[in-house]
């Protein structure tokens, strides 16, 4: 192909964060990070389910309860699974803990350009009437200085999150959106 112009280095160690409002007491939270290795390292991690707390540093506990009649294995672009997540934060001095169970499905897309995508709808949480979003994992062409091609991975998160009962939306919003850095740049690991 014909070389591009340089581009900026794209490995840069900030995440994105932007979160909008979709109702007095719901939020749309996302982020997004470029890294320097394969989609499949990434893919990896991220389809570790029963692994992903070593991962991640807010998670406790991650663990799959079900395997959603899905006829493949985690990673393969088509699994689904049934998964029990338990996070816990300290705020104020306190410790904060919520779990959510949800329904995880795989794609991956080869072509026009790489695709991975992992979505997660809440089935069922004490703590959320609402968490589901996507982990997506793109493979972009980057071309250097000497005009040589290499590839980064982006990989980019989105939750919508609608807390239950009493517990106001702007708290939540809060900690997920410090949250959302850590948790990005700990896959980046």
């Amino acid at each position: 192909g014909i070389p591009r112009a340089p581009t900026a280095d794209p490995f840069r160690d900030t995440v994105s964060v932007q979160i909008e409002r979709t109702s007095p007491n719901s939020r749309r939270i996302m982020g997004d990070i470029c890294i320097p290795v394969p989609p499949e390292d990434v893919w990896s991690i991220l389809t570790d389910y029963d692994n992903l707390a070593v991962h991640v540093p807010n998670l406790v506990e991650s663990r799959r309860v079900g395997n959603l009649n899905s006829r493949g294995y985690p990673g393969d672009g088509s699994y689904r699974c049934r998964l029990h997540q338990r996070g816990s934060q300290k705020i104020i001095g306190f410790e904060f803990g919520a779990s959510v169970t949800m329904d995880m499905q795989e794609k991956i897309r080869l072509s026009p350009t790489e695709e991975r995508r992992i979505t997660f709808k809440c089935v069922d949480s004490q703590f959320f009437t609402e968490f589901d979003g996507e982990w997506l994992v793109t493979s972009t062409p980057n071309y250097g200085l000497g005009g040589e091609e290499s590839s980064y991975t982006t990989v980019k998160y989105v939750v919508d999150v609608r807390p239950k009962g009493p517990v106001p939306v702007a708290a939540l919003e809060w900690r997920i959106k410090e949250d959302v850095p850590s948790n990005l740049k700990a896959v980046k690991k």
